[in-house]
C-alpha cells in the first residue's frame, strides 16, 4: 500500500481499463463546468465579435456544433508557431514537414497551419471561462485553464508509454506547451 494515497475516485480521475481512459466527474466538478448551451452561447458570442483576417479582411466564424467536423470558408485557422488566426489561404507553404509548415505573414515565424474547432464536450473543461487557447497540433480550442491541465496529464499510450492528449480528439499534443494562446485580429484579443 502506498502511504497518502487513496481508492477514492475525486473529480478529474483518471481511470484505465485495458487502453480505454475514462475521466470520473462528480457533480460538483460538473456544476463548474459549462453545459453545452453555455459552449453554442460562447461560440456565438465570439462570432459576433467578428474576427477578422488579418491578412485578407474577411470575417472570420466558429462553425456551428453539428458542423463541428466540416471546414467552411469562413473557418478560422491558426499559425501554431505564434498563434496568429487567419481565415484560410493557400500561399505560404514551405517544402519542409510534408508541405505542413507555413510563414506568417503577420510575424514570418514558420510552422503548422490549422483549422480551429471548438472543443465541444462540456465534461472536459475545467471552467467556464472564454476559449482564449487552442490545442496543439489539432486546433480545438478551449480555456487556457483546460488547455493548460490537459498539457499536463500523461494518457496511456499503447502499453509501455504515456503522453499528453487532446481530450476532444485524443491526439497527441506537441509543440512547448502543448496549446498555444489565440491572437485574434479584432476585440477578441
Amino acid at each position: 500500500m502506498v502511504e497518502n494515497e487513496t481508492q477514492e475516485l475525486v473529480d478529474g480521475s483518471l481511470i484505465d481499463l485495458c487502453g480505454a481512459t475514462l475521466l470520473w466527474r462528480t457533480a460538483e466538478g460538473l456544476s463548474r463546468t459549462p453545459t453545452v448551451k453555455h459552449l453554442e452561447a460562447l461560440r456565438q458570442e465570439m462570432n459576433a465579435a467578428r474576427p477578422q483576417c488579418p491578412v485578407g479582411f474577411n470575417t472570420l466564424a466558429f462553425p456551428s456544433m453539428r458542423r463541428k467536423d466540416v471546414v467552411d470558408d469562413k473557418q478560422p485557422w491558426v499559425y501554431l508557431q505564434c498563434g496568429h488566426v487567419h481565415g484560410y489561404h493557400n500561399w505560404g507553404d514551405r517544402e519542409e514537414r510534408e508541405g505542413r509548415e507555413r510563414e506568417c505573414p503577420m510575424c514570418r515565424a514558420r510552422g503548422p497551419y490549422v483549422p480551429l474547432w471548438l472543443g465541444c464536450e462540456a465534461g472536459f473543461y475545467l471552467d467556464t471561462a472564454p476559449p482564449t487557447h487552442a490545442l496543439s497540433p489539432c486546433g480545438h480550442v478551449c480555456s487556457e485553464k483546460t488547455a493548460a491541465f490537459w498539457s499536463q496529464i500523461p494518457l496511456p499510450h499503447g502499453t509501455h508509454t504515456f503522453h499528453a492528449a487532446c481530450p476532444f480528439c485524443a491526439q497527441q499534443l506537441s509543440g512547448e506547451q502543448g496549446y498555444i494562446r489565440l491572437i485574434f485580429q479584432g476585440p477578441l484579443d
